[in-house]
């Protein structure tokens, strides 16, 4: 039986304990090297790097050490301070090489160190070499709803471009031209601001800077100098666009050889036609599968679009109030990892994420509304309108 001291101690320590976990202990300040090897994914040799940069994460990116020239492998310095809430601090760690950054995560063993690999990759500049292409293209146009005090709903326009790096050896394909092109609609139809972003092997989308292409065809061409590394990188490109009279025609531009481009419309009783003067190869080819009530889709197909070429589309009708019944957005698939393994986020280039067998259209990856019901709509979809395609080229 404990005596009434040694009851004591043991409620005091209880009680402190209780204590420490209302008012949360502070994590123990850790600090130390980080041991960086640099691989060459093209050559399987040792790389280097013009920059290797340690980028503490909170808020933001904050540099806490970095090393230039780094060759082979490298020691970075992380600063010895405690992290909230008891988790160890999370860490970038980022290699810059011939202009392409190169990111790997980084946390802190128990003692304060890390060890990373960074593998990086040798750049070209030249699409034509091979290797590499665009293997999605989907579009998604929605009614939506004006802003408050606004006279006539909008359409609001996501269109997913996938470009798949297959080199071999692995490369980078960089430029500080363009590395792709897309036209947007005339300032008199846009509704707001634009937005792209890329989204590489992390999953995490990048804000990319579209720039206007000085003597281009057209006065609202754009493009971006994304860096499109071994595996996917998926590009995404969103806008609003006023539908007055309930009508919108799209006139888009392939901005590379693409397999296959689909256009869907939500929600189904959204019509999809082409423009009265269409004629030649932007009228050619337009295989029309919708309206999908089901799926609360309609929908616009087209194989074997050649860069360049015009694409074409008119939209018009629409319930408003069966809008929010269509999907809410979508995407392609979950980028693929690159050659050799490893995770590695998407270059932000603030100068700005797929031949390739053509496979059955990918809209398992169109996301449903808030409601859950988008995984049903999808495989109603799939199996209803859009039969098994065999792989070419």
């Amino acid at each position: 039986m404990k005596s009434a001291g040694a009851r004591r101690s043991a409620v005091a320590v209880v009680a402190a304990a209780a204590v420490a976990a209302v008012t949360g202990a502070a994590s123990p300040a850790l600090g130390g090297p980080v041991r960086v090897t640099l691989v060459n994914g093209t050559t399987g040799e040792p790389g280097r790097a013009d920059l290797l940069t340690l980028y503490r994460l909170g808020q933001g990116m904050e540099p806490v050490a970095s090393v230039e020239d780094a060759a082979a492998s490298a020691v970075l310095e992380a600063p010895a301070e405690a992290a909230p809430g008891n988790f160890p601090r999370p860490y970038l760690l980022q290699a810059t090489y011939a202009g392409v950054n190169y990111n790997q995560p980084v946390r802190l063993d128990a003692d304060g160190s890390a060890e990373a690999t960074l593998t990086v990759y040798d750049p070209f500049d030249r699409w034509e070499d091979g290797g590499i292409g665009l293997t999605t293209w989907r579009a998604l146009y929605r009614r939506q709803p004006g802003a408050a005090g606004a006279a006539a709903d909008t359409l609001r326009a996501d269109h997913i471009f996938v470009i798949e790096n297959r080199t071999a050896p692995p490369r980078t394909f960089a430029s500080d031209r363009e590395t792709l092109r897309f036209r947007l609609p005339g300032e008199d139809a846009l509704v707001g601001v634009p937005s792209v972003s890329a989204t590489g092997a992390t999953g995490m989308p990048v804000p990319q800077s579209p720039f206007p292409v000085e003597g281009a065809a057209a006065e609202n061409d754009y493009a971006v100098r994304t860096a499109f590394k071994p595996g996917e990188t998926e590009i995404v490109l969103s806008y609003e666009v006023a539908y007055p009279d309930e009508r919108h025609e799209a006139s888009l531009v392939a901005p590379r050889d693409s397999p296959e481009v689909m256009l869907l419309a939500a929600p189904a009783d959204l019509t999809l036609a082409l423009p009265d003067d269409a004629a030649g190869p932007a009228a050619a080819g337009w295989e029309f599968l919708g309206p999908d009530p089901d799926a609360g889709l309609n929908v616009a197909r087209k194989t074997g679009v050649a860069a360049g070429e015009p694409v074409r589309m008119v939209f018009s009708g629409g319930s408003p109030a069966a809008a929010d019944a269509g999907p809410a957005a979508f995407s392609a698939p979950p980028a693929r990892p690159p050659p050799g393994g490893g995770r590695r986020a998407p270059r932000m280039v603030r100068t700005a994420p797929g031949g390739v067998p053509l496979r059955r259209p990918r809209l398992r990856h169109l996301r449903g509304d808030p409601g859950g019901d988008g995984r049903r709509l999808r495989r109603r979809f799939l199996a209803a309108r859009l039969p098994q395609r065999d792989a070419d080229p």
